[in-house]
């Protein structure tokens, strides 16, 4: 087993205390390199229903591709954007002093991709039951999107013990990483692999 018990209470119950906003869920989370390490299984796991919609609607410059090539394509950005933001941070907190909250930083993100992920499944599940379309979800999904960034700028701000103005801005960084990720790999897979 990769977690205990007690490590996947402490850090589910973290992720609702971040949800909703309240500040105990910074003594949640474990700051040990070994836990953190063991983290980003979680970001993993919760990868095959996103790899599901980009399988099953990619975008038009990717639909020419396999799905071999789509499901390395996926990987390789995940790897990328993880590498870029966490670089980004390491390097803001320690331009601020806050190099030791860094690894309770790494594993909170980490754990916290599960409630925004929950967050993102009945909006799938309406799109594919046909239920609704995705122009008619859009503005839903947009609202949950910036709920979840909100408590991922609420979490920066309670681990790295910082002004949320400036979690707010790590969280943008990350919204700018993943964003543009995306562009790369919508012009790789249309202009390169295609």
């Amino acid at each position: 087993m990769f977690f205990s018990k007690g490590e996947i209470k402490r850090n589910l119950l973290g992720c609702l205390e971040f949800a909703l906003l309240m500040r105990q869920g910074r003594t949640r989370f474990g700051s040990s390199h070994e836990e953190a390490v063991r983290s980003f299984i979680i970001p993993i796991l919760l990868s095959p229903p996103i790899l599901l919609v980009i399988l099953l609607y990619p975008a038009p410059e990717l639909s020419e591709l396999s799905r071999d090539t789509l499901a390395l394509m996926f990987a390789l950005r995940m790897a990328i954007v993880n590498l870029l933001f966490l670089g980004a941070v390491w390097w803001i907190v320690g331009e601020i002093d806050r190099r030791e909250y860094f690894l309770q930083f790494v594993i909170a993100n980490n754990w916290l991709s599960l409630p925004a992920t929950l967050l993102m499944i009945p909006c799938i599940w309406l799109s594919f039951s046909g239920a609704y379309t995705w122009e008619e979800l859009y503005p839903f999904t947009c609202v949950l999107m910036l709920y979840s960034y909100l408590f991922t700028a609420f979490m920066a701000s309670s681990i790295l013990r910082i002004p949320l103005e400036l979690a707010g801005f790590i969280t943008f960084i990350s919204y700018v990483v993943n964003t543009h990720s995306v562009d790369v790999m919508n012009w790789v897979g249309g202009n390169i692999l295609s």
